[in-house]
């Protein structure tokens, strides 16, 4: 059985086979698969784009949109792709070696999105790396320049996904929830930063460089909304980065509304500022705490000195209601399955296990049907070449003697997991 392109359909036993939509650059550009993406007539089904190897740099949607710069409306080229679409998935072959690129002009929070989900609600992104590369200076290191911008999406998944820019990198999702896992955000100024309920586990949280400043980094800004119970939750990652930075940058400071961030059992190879908050905009935080934050040598870092007074609009210097050292209970009750009752992103962001392959009458290669496997990715020399929703394939004529092969098996959402292992193509 095969399914058709674009389509997902159940095979005699019941399982879900499919085939990409979208595949870029075979069927068009990344700007052209997300909007085929917004375009279709049913968004109530997946719409799965895959993205191959490759630096892609975009252009944005071709639209113009108005800024402001010294004192005077200018109408430039968007740089932003944007996603308004549910239901889809953007997939690459590798977070490394699968670059979606734009060099924004002009500076600012709202015109600089690489990639902008607009009310893309369970947007699911694996294997990519989105990078705002402001001016093409990869040293432009004070400038808002947004890899990532999410508003008013609800259940976003990202796996393995890279993203790169300066301040404001990952301009979070406003009213909505994403859980982020195995995920790599470089940034200098508030390169985390907006509201929502965002949950990063076992993610990289790279401090760029800002050159010979002496300043340092801020990893978040939220603006957790008013009533929400969770803001940021760092679970389980890792701070590292430019060395300068040691005992100088800042964990966060709040943004707006009532901020929550806190950071559980996160490996600091770098250690903050011993205050580890600091202010902004008169702000005063909700929730700003840690756990068991650990060195390089797995010794928990002093919190002693953390910061617990915050002032406010009217320069009067509150004292917060909450202790910036989490017990081990209040940590418990940030948890992933308290932070999203009934909702298991982990499990939807599971990688399946790819099988043992085989090599029969010298050109094809065949393996076990994998129950959760959607699909099958073939890997020639280590890159994408064919898919197939079969558990065997044909090793095309002329190939050339000693190819290497291997297959990926893809889960619901399209994500592929790892290779399996490597046979070789002989004529004789």
């Amino acid at each position: 059985m095969a399914a058709g392109n674009g389509e997902s359909e159940r095979d005699s036993l019941g399982r879900i086979r499919f085939r990409y939509d979208f595949i870029v650059p075979t069927n068009g550009s990344f700007v052209d698969a997300v909007r085929a993406a917004n375009r279709r007539a049913d968004k109530s089904k997946r719409f799965r784009i895959f993205v191959k190897s490759s630096m892609y740099r975009l252009r944005g949607e071709g639209d113009t949109i108005t800024i402001t710069e010294n004192g005077k409306k200018l109408r430039i080229p968007s740089p932003m792709t944007i996603l308004t679409a549910p239901n889809t998935s953007i997939v690459g072959e590798g977070m490394k070696n699968t670059q979606i690129e734009t060099e924004p002009q002009h500076e600012g929070i709202s015109i600089t999105s690489t990639l902008f989900l607009n009310g893309a609600d369970s947007t699911y992104i694996q294997d990519l790396e989105l990078w705002s590369n402001f001016k093409n200076d990869f040293n432009a290191f004070a400038n808002r320049s947004v890899a990532l911008n999410e508003k008013n999406c609800r259940g976003n998944i990202f796996k393995n996904l890279s993203l790169i820019s300066t301040q404001d990198t990952y301009y979070t999702n406003d009213g909505g929830t994403t859980y982020l896992e195995d995920c790599s955000i470089a940034g200098t100024v508030d390169f985390i930063c907006g509201g929502g309920t965002i949950f990063f586990n076992r993610c990289d949280i790279e401090l760029r460089s800002r050159g010979d400043t002496g300043k340092g980094d801020v990893i978040c800004a939220p603006a957790t909304e008013a009533g929400r119970d969770y803001g940021y939750v760092f679970n389980s990652c890792r701070i590292w980065g430019a060395k300068e930075q040691a005992n100088k940058y800042m964990l966060g400071r709040p943004w707006k509304n009532a901020p929550r961030a806190v950071f559980i059992c996160t490996n600091m190879e770098l250690a903050p500022n011993p205050l580890g908050w600091t202010e902004m905009h008169g702000t005063i935080p909700k929730l700003f705490a840690e756990y068991e934050s650990i060195d390089p040598g797995f010794q928990l870092i002093p919190t002693e000195e953390r910061r617990t007074h915050f002032k406010d609009n009217s320069n009067t210097t509150i004292e917060v209601d909450y202790n910036p050292e989490l017990s081990m209970a209040d940590a418990d009750r940030h948890e992933l399955e308290n932070v999203f009752p009934g909702w298991h992103p982990d499990r939807k962001a599971a990688q399946v296990e790819p099988p043992t392959i085989k090599v029969r009458n010298r050109n094809q290669i065949y393996w076990d049907d994998v129950k959760e496997a959607c699909l099958y990715a073939v890997v020639k020399n280590r890159d994408v070449v064919a898919f197939t929703t079969e558990p065997h394939y044909t090793i095309p004529s002329g190939t050339a003697e000693g190819a290497c092969y291997a297959i990926r098996c893809a889960n619901y959402y399209g994500g592929l997991g790892e290779r399996s292992n490597d046979v070789y193509y002989t004529r004789r």
